[in-house]
């Protein structure tokens, strides 16, 4: 009987440990894959690459036609540009600057002079043709009828001077500054001579000038000018004349 029993409950005993031994949450199983569906698989991701590709090829081309319009573009501005010819604007002249240097003075501030020049004296009240002399040592003035004097104890000179246009002769009294000794190439002997000091205008220059006092008829020009006064205050270009321009008549005021 047990032993009956035993080989019934056998068969069991085993179903109910395989069933225990295998977990319940175990994955399914895949399923197999027949080559119907294995080619539709392969037919839609083939269908979606070519989509991609497509979409891909458009915005390219999309690009591509919108950088050649630009560039087409640029190539027809340049081209009307270089057909087009540069007009040159017309500007308005600039302002003299206030440091230029005038055409009648030098970047230090001396006086241009040429081989003549019109002067004033203050002395006759009015203006004569002065030669530029730079191989005299002095200047010199035009004078007839010399004659020294004194005039409250000290000396004085009295003289006259010819105008071109002027009949009369124009007689001037001042002091007496010295005497010098002037020797010609022609004479001899040192030629004594009185100086005198008079106020002369040169463009925009005014001041005391002494002027050696000699009879100057034979000579084209009254009035010399030497280096003693040149020096520091004026450069000579001989080959321009009357460079300061003829002086104006000084404006009288009344008081």
């Amino acid at each position: 009987m047990n032993k009956v029993a035993t080989l019934f409950l056998l068969p069991i005993l085993l179903t109910a440990c395989a069933s225990q031994t295998t977990p319940m949450d175990a994955p399914p199983q895949p399923q197999p894959v027949n080559l119907q569906q294995l080619d539709a698989n392969l037919a839609s991701l083939e269908a979606r690459l070519v989509d991609t590709m497509y979409a891909q090829n458009k915005q390219l081309n999309s690009n591509h036609h919108s950088f050649m319009a630009a560039l087409q573009q640029d190539i027809r501005n340049l081209n009307k540009k270089i057909s087009t010819p540069a007009v040159t604007p017309v500007s308005s002249p600039s302002p003299k600057k206030t440091n230029d240097t005038p055409k009648d003075e030098t970047q230090d501030g001396k006086l241009v002079v040429g081989e003549t020049e019109e002067v004033w004296l203050d002395a006759v009240n009015d203006s004569f043709s002065a030669r530029i002399d730079t191989g005299a040592t002095t200047s010199s003035l035009g004078a007839k009828d010399i004659s020294e004097f004194e005039r409250d104890g000290k000396p004085w000179v009295r003289f006259s001077m010819a105008h071109e246009g002027i009949d009369e002769q124009l007689e001037i009294e001042t002091p007496l500054v010295r005497h010098v000794r002037i020797r010609q190439a022609s004479a001899d002997e040192a030629e004594r001579r009185p100086v005198v000091a008079l106020t002369m205008r040169l463009g925009r220059l005014s001041e005391k000038t002494e002027f050696t006092l000699a009879d100057r008829s034979q000579m084209s020009y009254s009035v010399l000018l030497g280096r003693e006064f040149l020096k520091d205050i004026a450069v000579v270009d001989i080959a321009r004349k009357n460079v300061q321009g003829k002086p104006k008549r000084p404006t009288s005021t009344s008081e």
